[in-house]
């Protein structure tokens, strides 16, 4: 069975059993989590969240990119969120501290990479500092919102605060 099938098969009986539940659009804990699309990060259950909770936005390294930045101006001013937790992890794909991204990509394409910020990092918890002050300094960012900076071990599900949760000032 190719991938498609088995997901398809899988939809069919989540259906078949009655296991979709109805939510409201608006996550009820009022909170968005950033963080990788790495699939070692279970981010519902190491972060003790239920589905209907939170907005998860997901891309390659957590980093908040200008499409996070369009995800989070509809979170918070359309759907009510509130708080924002930023997260990477130990262990990430994107971590790139001889900075050989770009040629690593390359050789397995065959042709020239087009050329954009892959987000690449050398350290987690810097890469955490610099989203978290981007978020601060946001111009579209609500009054009152929390954001708060973490390094998630792949190795034994810790979360490790690396910016304390600050209020962003108004713009």
């Amino acid at each position: 069975m190719d991938p498609f099938e088995q997901l398809i098969a899988e939809n069919n009986r989540y259906v078949r059993e009655g296991e979709h539940v109805e939510l409201g659009v608006r996550p009820s804990r009022h909170i968005a989590v950033v963080t990788c699309m790495d699939a070692r990060i279970d981010t519902f259950a190491a972060y003790g969240l239920q589905l209907g909770e939170c907005h998860v936005i997901r891309n390659a390294g957590g980093r908040v990119t200008d499409d996070v930045l369009r995800s989070l101006t509809l979170s918070t001013h359309v759907l009510g969120v509130r708080a924002v937790l930023v997260a990477t992890h130990t262990d990430c794909g994107v971590r790139d501290p001889e900075g050989t991204i770009v040629e690593r990509l390359e050789s397995v394409l065959g042709h020239p990479a087009i050329p954009r910020d892959w987000g690449t990092f050398s350290d987690p918890a810097e890469a955490v500092r610099a989203d978290c002050d981007l978020l601060r300094s946001w111009p579209d960012r609500p009054e009152g919102l929390t954001v708060g900076g973490f390094v998630f071990d792949v190795t034994d599900g810790r979360l490790d605060q690396v910016v304390a949760p600050f209020e962003a000032p108004a713009p």
